[in-house]
């Protein structure tokens, strides 16, 4: 496996604003996004779940013929890269693109040596305000204090984005200490996390949810942990929110 040397992107919506209240379906969809029936069962949503967000984590592109997602512009932030594929974060959208950032994590994980990776993207309201998205995917298999130490950094290139934001993804946060140092990073950053109807449909290990998303300087009109059947090891969350 190697260091990713490109991140793969599509912007077909630049000119597409977004409206006051939008939604988003957040889901680690352990590589399976090549595989038909995925790509039927998400079908599925986007006609029960109207999406003008989709943040997956473990997304699969083929390197040689990069695949369109239906409606969709998409930025992706990888974490690893063969002869075939390109792994990692992917952030689809119904609305442009103004800016983008990747950011790997300093320490690769224990046993699969690898480092995981997050994406930072910025939208814009219809009256010109940001909307900050960021897709994360947890480090896994490394000491509590690098699990924080990696969460740190991402916080403090947080700390200097103003407006509404959303932080969404897999956090692998599946023991008491991690649970303390993720509900920190949130507080510090002035997140809520969203209250999620039917959450023991989302993954737990150890007893401890590990999907979330927070966010702030918005309104929370609804959020649900959808049952996808096993399509992954992890099930979809879809919000709605509305700008303040």
């Amino acid at each position: 496996m190697l260091v990713p040397k490109h991140n793969p992107y599509l912007y077909q919506h630049q000119e597409k604003a977004l409206k006051e209240r939008f939604s988003l379906l957040s889901w680690n969809i352990h590589k399976e996004n090549l595989n038909p029936d995925f790509r039927h069962k998400l079908h599925e949503l986007l006609h029960t779940h109207h999406s003008d967000f989709l943040l997956f984590q473990e997304y699969k592109m083929p390197k040689h013929s990069p695949r369109e997602l239906q409606g969709f512009s998409y930025a992706m932030g990888a974490n690893i890269q063969t002869k075939e594929y390109t792994y990692g974060l992917l952030t689809a959208s119904t609305c442009g693109f103004h800016a983008r950032k990747i950011e790997l994590t300093h320490k690769k994980e224990f046993i699969i040596s690898t480092r995981k990776s997050t994406l930072f993207t910025s939208h814009r309201f219809t009256n010109g305000a940001p909307l900050y998205l960021v897709n994360m995917h947890g480090i896994n298999f490394v000491p509590t204090k690098l699990f924080n130490d990696e969460l740190e950094k991402i916080r403090r290139l947080l700390h200097t984005y103003e407006g509404a934001m959303i932080v969404s993804g897999d956090f692998n946060n599946w023991n008491r200490k991690r649970m303390k140092m993720l509900t920190a990073f949130q507080e510090t950053l002035g997140l809520n996390r969203a209250a999620v109807e039917e959450e023991h449909h989302i993954k737990h290990v150890f007893s401890k949810p590990i999907d979330h998303i927070f966010y702030r300087g918005l309104k929370l009109i609804s959020a649900e942990a959808i049952n996808t059947k096993k399509i992954s090891d992890h099930n979809p969350i879809h919000a709605v929110f509305e700008q303040l």
